[in-house]
């Protein structure tokens, strides 16, 4: 059984995110396109992750702290990959949380 940290984040693209705080941090955010930029919200953080194409094989993907500091970011060839880079970075920073906390 998947406990909430293993899920995977729900991603968005940003068009689909309403303006306001939350669409004014991805887009800060954003070194490339924001037409093919995707959001994943961390519930209880205030951190995200994104992703965004920087050429036609290339995709960035980056993890953002509460405060709008980059934490983490690399590259891949397909957003698919980008989005597990992603959620591989997510799922660390949330173990090293955890370890951690106690």
């Amino acid at each position: 059984m998947n406990s909430p940290t293993d899920t995977a984040p729900a991603w968005r693209s940003f068009e689909d995110i309403p303006p306001g705080p939350e669409a004014a941090s991805a887009a800060a955010s954003c070194s490339f396109s924001l037409a093919t930029l995707e959001v994943a919200s961390l519930p209880g953080s205030g951190a995200f992750a994104l992703v965004e194409r920087t050429q036609p094989e290339v995709w960035r993907w980056a993890l953002i702290g509460p405060l709008g500091y980059l934490l983490e970011e690399g590259f891949e060839p397909s957003p698919y990959g980008a989005k597990r880079a992603a959620e591989q970075a997510i799922r660390l920073a949330r173990t090293l949380s955890e370890a951690m906390a106690t």
